[in-house]
């Protein structure tokens, strides 16, 4: 019921019904990869990350290189689409993919230390390597272009733009609020540190820190701070700027 529901069963019946019929293979036109299943990988993608169904491709490099999170297409598909049929036996999932609480409701899907395949909503990608890789990959995103990241972030406390957009998280003619420069790009060397070092070797610094924006800036200026963490963390794209590994890690440690 709703935005076709019943065409799309349908669709995917059919695309089913193609794929069993393919002789010598798994795809489209048998054993081999071909244009087809390029330009439809993509959809299965989108589907897994709204559906928590998956169908695709992982063994091939090339995949690897241009594979989303769920969290990327679910915020990202509704623009494309015109919308989304949201369903209420998903609002768990809805939370889970959106980092405010796991599956059990007990805490943060983005609080660390991270929960294994996301708490069971979203495989871990192995081929990315250990843990150690993830927080190297997500420092060096973070660190290789600081200046337009710490602006960009900015935003989030400056004002948004005009003309708006569909996309919730897309504001290309935002601007930055240059007060909170500074402070979030203390908070951002805070997090890159913490992340090669370990949260708990700088525990005493974030929280004198946090001290020190109230003690100076005032709650308004903390608050800004903050929002601006928030900003880049809820925006932080895969593939586009790192791999999920890597993104999951730096997501866990702005909220740190």
């Amino acid at each position: 019921a709703g935005y076709g529901r019943d065409g799309f069963i349908q669709v995917l019946n059919e695309v089913e019904s193609e794929l069993k019929s393919s002789k010598g293979g798994d795809f489209f036109m048998g054993k081999d990869v071909s244009l087809v299943d390029f330009m439809f990988a993509p959809f299965l993608e989108r589907m897994a990350a709204s559906l928590i169904y998956f169908k695709g491709m992982e063994t091939l490099e090339s995949y690897q290189l241009t594979k989303s999170d769920y969290y990327t297409h679910c915020w990202d598909l509704p623009p494309q689409l015109g919308g989304c049929s949201y369903e209420s036996d998903g609002e768990l999932y809805e939370k889970a993919i959106n980092g405010e609480r796991t599956l059990d409701g007990s805490r943060g899907s983005w609080e660390l230390p991270l929960e294994k395949d996301c708490g069971g909503i979203e495989p871990d990608w192995k081929w990315c390597g250990d843990e150690g890789a993830a927080l190297r990959e997500a420092t060096e995103r973070l660190s290789f272009n600081h200046a337009n990241i710490i602006k960009f972030a900015a935003r989030g406390a400056g004002r948004k733009g005009m003309p708006p957009y569909s996309a919730p998280l897309s504001d290309p003619n935002a601007t930055p609020n240059e007060a909170v420069l500074a402070s979030v790009d203390t908070a951002l060397r805070l997090v890159s540190l913490a992340m090669l070092d370990g949260t708990e070797s700088y525990e005493k610094d974030i929280i004198a820190f946090a001290n020190t924006l109230v003690k100076e800036g005032g709650a308004d200026f903390a608050q800004d701070t903050v929002n601006s963490l928030a900003y880049l963390r809820d925006r932080v794209g895969v593939p586009r700027d790192m791999r999920l590994p890597a993104a999951r890690q730096l997501r866990a440690h702005i909220n740190w």
